[in-house]
């Protein structure tokens, strides 16, 4: 199991006894809120290496290496070679944690710890204490006691006999303390030597365009052998480095061969966690050979099978979507914390709304892992100025960013906010109402008019004039357009400014420029839309494998100009059509 960096507070202790044991982990857990131990023992059947997580009351993950025959157990199997191995000389190494390093322990051993059933410390010790002495212990008591009481003359006075054989059960135990069968182990070895395979991995070094000491490449293989060493199940038999070296830079291929005797899941979490290691141990070179190392490819081939990095799901895997159904509140942040920060962005967002802003979209982007910055686009109409609607948000957002920081225990910042105030647009019900008379005296004066027209068009049929019925139609048609055009011209305006809005809240894309045209043909706006947007990579060292396809953004480009499309056509009750729409990504 892995362990944080720092240095153990006991090393090298000697215990030969349950007692002896659970005094150094008392000692361990009187220091912080839990401990780590690392045991090194040994008897007839083998060497035993063996690591152990633990909190004030119980047992959190164990794990051990049967180092003569390279074999991980884990869990329950690990406790009961523990339990096997108390009352036998054992080699401890004790380390103290604190709450956090808990914490990132069983992160970091995760695996372990879900295997390992959470045993009471008081009900493990117990057990130890009372647990039946093995057939060898029984064997050599009864052959001390044997010797030591056959040497006693039977001709000595009482007293003498009973002080004889006093100091003969006192030999006894001194003998039974030192077992020539079965001497004190030396000091615990490093993790290097305990490691080290019976029969070593090929490594093979293929360098181009420059030299880099070998030695380098040597020690980070070693690296990444002990990364596998700690994988369950996991042997190593093949490490390649295709190395393209330029002027202080090396440009990385690593391919890493190997097999398992594993479960599904030890093998993905095998696969996962040395494609991690590739990049983890990747700054050797540059303290080895002076060169900075620049990972371009990985894969891992275990039983035949291959997994590339794109197939990484953990906690530096960065999630984008919908915080809400209807896609007006989106966010890309670590999965690990998703839940949290969906939640505030839907929180702030209602508390924005209620200060009388009616927010349009909102993009939430939140960078960083141990630390986080929250980056905030929106769009929203509002009755007041760009500046007032800033500061309302950075407040309420910087408010709810202290809450969260003391529930993850993480800090978090309020870095930019960028806002687009749209002026609240007139609705078409709002300019029928502008329209429309609705006095008695008007609605009198308009169907006198009515009643005129149908005199006119009597006397004009009467007089067998048909000439005048086109002219009266196509000032129909002229009136129509012209008030047609006199939703037109505002419907327009109105659409450039919300696409342009959006298309500034695409993720993973920089939107550069807009080109619309527009076309009246009877009562339709026709429109050619031709937009540009510059491609972001994704950070990270795999950032280039791990990105989005272009027609993944060209698709979501393309909907939110649709929908920005029917929003518009009905709040100004005009029919407008897409003719034609060119996404251009660089």
């Amino acid at each position: 199991m892995q362990l944080p960096d720092k240095q153990p507070l006991m090393e090298n202790v000697v215990v030969t006894s349950a007692g002896e044991l659970k005094n150094l982990v008392e000692k361990g857990l009187s220091k912080g809120n839990g401990a780590f131990l690392k045991i090194f023992a040994k008897d007839s059947s083998g060497k035993y290496y063996l690591t152990i997580l633990l909190d004030r009351s119980k047992i959190l993950a164990a794990e051990c290496l049967l180092v003569d025959k390279k074999q991980n157990l884990s869990g329950e199997e690990a406790i009961s070679v523990l339990k096997s191995l108390i009352g036998k000389p054992m080699v401890v190494d004790v380390y103290d944690l604190d709450e956090l390093e808990i914490k990132l322990s069983i992160a970091d051993n995760v695996d372990v710890y879900v295997q390992t059933p959470k045993t009471s410390l008081a009900e493990f010790f117990e057990t130890g204490e009372e647990g039946p002495p093995t057939k060898t212990e029984e064997m050599k008591a009864t052959a001390t006691a044997t010797v030591t009481k056959s040497e006693i003359p039977a001709t000595l006075p009482v007293v003498e006999k009973v002080k004889a054989e006093e100091r003969a059960e006192e030999a006894a135990e001194k003998k039974q303390e030192i077992v020539p069968e079965e001497p004190k182990p030396a000091p615990m070895p490093t993790e290097e030597k305990k490691a080290a395979p019976a029969g070593k991995p090929e490594v093979v070094v293929n360098l181009s365009g420059g030299s880099v000491p070998e030695r380098a490449f040597q020690l980070y293989a070693e690296d990444l052998l002990k990364e596998a060493k700690r994988i369950r199940g996991l042997r190593i038999n093949r490490i390649e480095f295709d190395a393209n070296v330029g002027e202080g830079v090396a440009y990385l291929n690593v391919r890493i061969y190997g097999n398992s005797d594993g479960s599904a899941r030890d093998i993905e979490i095998a696969e996962k966690r040395m494609l991690h290691a590739v990049s983890k141990y990747a700054p050797v070179l540059l303290r080895e050979a002076e060169v900075k190392p620049i990972v371009k490819d990985v894969s891992v081939v275990i039983d035949g099978q291959e997994v590339k990095p794109q197939e990484i799901v953990d906690k530096d895997k960065k999630k984008t979507g919908n915080v809400t159904k209807d896609g007006r509140i989106s966010l890309a942040v670590l999965e690990d914390v998703w839940p949290y920060f969906s939640a505030y962005a839907r929180t702030v967002i209602t508390e924005i709304e209620s200060a009388g802003i009616r927010v349009k979209k909102a993009y939430f982007d939140v960078k960083g892992r141990r630390e986080f910055e929250i980056n905030l686009s929106m769009v929203a109409e509002a009755g007041m100025a760009k500046e007032a609607v800033e500061r309302i948000a950075r407040d309420v957002l910087t408010r709810h960013a202290r809450e969260l920081g003391r529930s993850l225990k993480r800090y978090i910042t309020v870095h930019n906010i960028d806002v687009e105030v749209l002026t609240p647009a007139v609705t078409s019900k709002a300019a029928r109402e502008t329209t429309v008379v609705t006095s008695s005296k008007a609605a009198e004066v308009l169907a006198k008019k009515e009643l005129l027209e149908k005199e006119v068009e009597q006397l004009l049929k009467q007089a067998g004039i048909d000439e005048l019925a086109p002219f009266t139609e196509e000032k129909k048609k002229e009136a129509e357009e012209t008030m047609l055009k006199g939703r037109i011209e505002p419907a327009i305006e109105t659409l450039k400014t919300r696409i342009h809005a959006e298309m500034k809240l695409i993720p993973r894309v920089t939107f550069k420029w807009l080109k619309l045209n527009h076309e009246i043909k009877d009562s339709t706006i026709q429109l050619d839309i031709e937009a540009s947007f510059l491609r972001e990579e994704t950070g990270g060292l795999f950032g280039s494998f791990s990105g989005v396809s272009d027609s993944k953004i060209k698709k979501d480009i393309e909907d939110a100009i649709r929908r920005i499309l029917r929003e518009v056509s009905k709040e100004y009750s005009i029919r407008i059509e897409l003719r034609r729409l060119n996404i251009i990504i660089r």
